[in-house]
């Protein structure tokens, strides 16, 4: 099962860094809600508004939950999914103090016009560049969307992060046929295989 992640387990034990099948367990921290609070108008920001209205930060918590689902029988992974209460400022932080081996905040991307699409996906350095292009690799092959790249970008996610981290935009919310298909749970199913996938070869896990 996985945890919401809060303050209250940033003092937990930490484990070693090696990458490999040595290591007994592999913690996962997955940023799955591009949330705010907005002072100016209050509440929480739900992230991007879809070509039809639906939410960012819905399509995301609902695919991290089936990320957790699909690797829920791997006793070796333990996910942590960053919720609204952690501000999105201090997720890389708190990602650093979980001591975490992974990092991967998911979005769904827009644009001004709706024929733009596809998926991209960011990077800081070498390192997290590796685990970028796996998954992004493995989702593009899953979804068949549009392969717009794996770019290296001073995003703070990804930059202030001490772990390999990855910033995916799985779509354009903007798109309407991606947009459907995003927010399909059985679609869903299929990202979250992919994305999981992605994270086992990364690992060297069987």
């Amino acid at each position: 099962m996985y945890k919401i992640a809060s303050r209250s387990i940033k003092n937990e034990q930490a484990n070693n860094k090696n990458f490999g099948v040595t290591k007994e367990t592999f913690k996962l921290v997955i940023d799955s809600i591009h949330s705010v609070t907005d002072p100016g108008h209050g509440g929480i920001d739900v992230g991007a508004t879809s070509v039809s209205g639906l939410y960012e930060k819905d399509f995301t918590f609902s695919l991290s939950k089936k990320v957790n689902e699909v690797l829920e029988k791997e006793e070796r992974i333990q996910i942590y999914i960053i919720n609204g209460y952690i501000d999105y400022k201090d997720r890389p932080s708190f990602a650093n103090e979980l001591n975490a081996d992974l990092y991967i905040s998911i979005h769904g991307n827009i644009f001004e016009t709706p024929d733009v699409s596809g998926t991209e996906s960011y990077y800081y350095n070498n390192e997290s560049k590796i685990l970028a292009e796996v998954i992004h690799n493995h989702v593009v092959s899953t979804t068949g969307f549009n392969d717009r790249g794996v770019k290296k970008e001073e995003l703070f996610v990804v930059r202030d992060t001490e772990m390999p981290s990855v910033l995916l935009e799985v779509g354009y919310l903007t798109n309407p046929k991606e947009e459907q298909l995003m927010f399909d749970d059985g679609f869903q199913y299929l990202i979250a295989e992919s994305i999981c996938n992605g994270i086992k070869k990364y690992l060297e896990i069987d």
